[in-house]
């Protein structure tokens, strides 16, 4: 099975190495993530203001996850399928510019791989890197701006494959409408080899009670559960996916597959600032997009599947 270019293939040695990161940003350098987190806890950045259970966002995150059987249907009825198996990490670190100014600069890294079961079509991986770099003002108690852009680079390991490239932008806002109730708005860009999209932004979150959230933050919708400070239960959606682009004979195509998971995650602290999370769902709404040069064929319908996934997430207590 053709494994790709040793020299952008991280296999689970990336996630292995991840979680010694965080563990050491959990352990060793408590006093100074201490001193971090309290420098964010001082300025006039509101985060949250209610006492919810459901911990803070995570600023860095390493995971795991396979797909079993996915199925891609193709002309008079045939069906080619395939496993799929996704390493990706993040890491972001803000950064407070002045009391009421945040800036956030990072990196994100997904391998995957794609094993097909048919010996007609070649098995291979795909590397992407990103560099997310954001920006956050607290403008009043009540409103918050926020805007940010990530270069995104890919590449398979086919022959002919080709680096492809596309850019991610927006800018929101946030309204705090009460202690429990939150609104966004904004725009989102993504110019892409394929198609460049704009699109209006909307999201909410409710806190229902110390243990209850519900989350419409697109494009990860869910319900979340944390019945003590150091337990998360979420059940909800979020897109992944992988892009590439080949040039047979010098022309390119570029192929973007789509895919939403919809499952349920188990969450705990294991150690002060670091969780371990085990999710199992199924992966579907996939399609695969192809384009070559100025000519856009027809998305073709994948199956879903199910997958699971282990990561460990660096969620810092900002307020906890």
């Amino acid at each position: 099975m053709h494994r790709g270019h040793p020299a952008v293939w991280p296999d689970l040695a990336t996630l292995l190495l991840c979680c010694a990161l965080l563990a050491t940003m959990s352990g060793t350098q408590a006093g100074t993530i201490d001193d971090w987190i309290r420098s964010f806890t001082d300025s006039q950045i509101e985060f949250q203001r209610s006492t919810s259970n459901v911990p803070f966002v995570p600023l860095a995150f390493a995971e795991v996850s396979y797909y079993n059987d996915a199925e891609i249907r193709v002309d008079k009825g045939r069906a080619l399928s395939f496993d799929q198996t996704t390493v990706s990490q993040a890491v972001g670190l803000p950064f407070l510019i002045s009391p009421r100014d945040v800036v956030v600069i990072g990196e994100w890294t997904s391998w995957s791989e794609f094993r097909t079961r048919s010996s007609a079509f070649e098995s291979f991986d795909v590397i992407s890197i990103g560099i997310p770099v954001g920006w956050l003002r607290q403008v009043n108690p009540d409103w918050q701006a926020a805007a940010f852009v990530m270069p995104l680079a890919s590449k398979a390991s086919l022959n002919d494959a080709s680096w492809s490239w596309q850019y991610m932008g927006g800018a929101f806002a946030r309204y705090v409408q009460s202690d429990t109730l939150w609104w966004a708005f904004g725009l989102f860009v993504n110019v892409a080899p394929g198609e460049d999209s704009y699109l209006p932004y909307l999201g909410a979150s409710w806190e229902l009670n110390d243990q209850w959230m519900i989350s419409a933050v697109m494009p990860w919708p869910a319900v979340l559960y944390a019945p003590t400070k150091d337990t998360l239960f979420r059940f909800g959606a979020a897109p992944s996916g992988a892009s590439w682009a080949i040039r047979p004979d010098d022309e390119k195509v570029a192929f973007e597959l789509d895919s939403w998971d919809l499952g349920i995650s188990a969450e705990h602290r294991v150690h002060g600032n670091l969780w371990l999370t085990l999710e199992a769902g199924v992966g579907g709404l996939r399609g695969l997009r192809v384009t070559e040069g100025r000519w856009q064929g027809p998305e073709i319908d994948l199956g879903s599947s199910p997958y699971v996934a282990l990561g460990i997430n660096f969620r810092p207590a900002i307020l906890q």
